[in-house]
């Protein structure tokens, strides 16, 4: 059986009989291992936490004294509790890809105040200065890894994320980078390679008009349509594109792919494992298929999109 006949037998049913391909046990033990991860991590950063606040509330409790007298005890408390509450703060609006940069750096403020404080109570002490930063820093460290792997996460959920132009193209064409990145930003292209086509195409269309009307003239001498055209090229193809004829197999792949996609979510959702590029990603490869991970988010978000119209009442 070919890989078009399969997806057509995954494609045909309803979802509730027993002759469709079932995943392999290898895959749900994943989320387990993630959750025990999740489980182990979090009381650790917790307790590199309160180690940290305890380090440096002696320091600033006695520094704060002649000010406080008997509720110095407030300010080290207050302080830390803060921090804990931006950064916590900052990593939930992460979460849900509403980002406020304002939070961490708040936090880091005043991570940097109470370091700074404590190392000032070192005198001068190498030894000191360091021991007192050692924890604080870790602490900023596993925070911010947290922090990474929430983003690139939400990063590979979200449909809307626009995909990073790689740091090696910008120190080998710098220029060039930028132009493709403001392009990308200017008109919402979310795949990094759908921008290098479509920047692809929009330097054969200037070529294409330099050597109709001159290399610089043809700002100013080509008809004002093409040079609209130039602003967002083959957003959609036209009816004199000679790839038009494709884009019957285009939709129709996509549809056989869109199978796969209702499929394997219909699949987790009875094992309660929430569909993620990845396990779709093997999927699609698995029947023989290859697709950029920007198509991948767009087919899961909207997999999702249905099934929370299914169940909406």
């Amino acid at each position: 059986m070919n890989p078009t006949q399969q997806l057509q037998a995954m494609a045909e049913g309803n979802g509730a009989k027993a002759g469709r391909p079932a995943l392999p046990s290898s895959r749900t033990p994943a989320a387990g291992v993630v959750q025990w991860g999740i489980a182990g991590v979090a009381p650790l950063i917790v307790t590199l936490a309160v180690l940290g606040g305890l380090g440096s509330y002696t320091t600033i409790r006695q520094m704060a004294e002649p000010h406080f007298r008997g509720l110095a005890w407030i300010v080290p408390v207050g302080m830390d509790l803060g921090i804990v509450i931006l950064l916590l703060w900052d990593l939930l609006m992460e979460y849900l890809d509403l980002p406020w940069p304002v939070l961490r750096w708040v936090a880091w403020i005043y991570i940097a105040a109470t370091v700074l404080v404590n190392v000032a109570a070192a005198r001068g002490d190498l030894a000191g200065s360091v021991m007192h930063a050692a924890m604080p820093v870790l602490f900023i460290t596993v925070v911010e890894g947290v922090r990474h792997l929430i983003r690139r996460w939400v990063g590979l959920m979200s449909p809307d994320r626009v995909e990073r132009v790689p740091a090696a193209r910008w120190v080998l064409a710098p220029i060039s980078s930028l132009l493709l990145w403001r392009r990308m930003v200017l008109w919402h292209v979310t795949e990094y390679r759908q921008g290098l086509e479509l920047e692809h195409q929009h330097l054969m269309a200037v070529s294409k008009l330099q050597d109709d009307y001159g290399r610089w003239s043809w700002r100013w001498h080509a008809p004002l349509a093409d040079r609209l055209a130039l602003k967002r090229l083959a957003a959609q193809p036209t009816a004199n594109d000679p790839n038009v004829g494709d884009l019957t197999d285009d939709k129709r792949q996509d549809e056989e792919l869109m199978a796969i996609a209702r499929e394997l979510h219909r699949e987790l959702e009875r094992e309660g494992v929430q569909l993620g590029r990845d396990r779709l990603g093997r999927r699609l490869r698995k029947a023989g298929y290859t697709i950029a991970n920007g198509k991948l988010t767009q087919m899961i978000a909207t997999v999702r999109e249905e099934a929370a119209r299914r169940e909406s009442p």
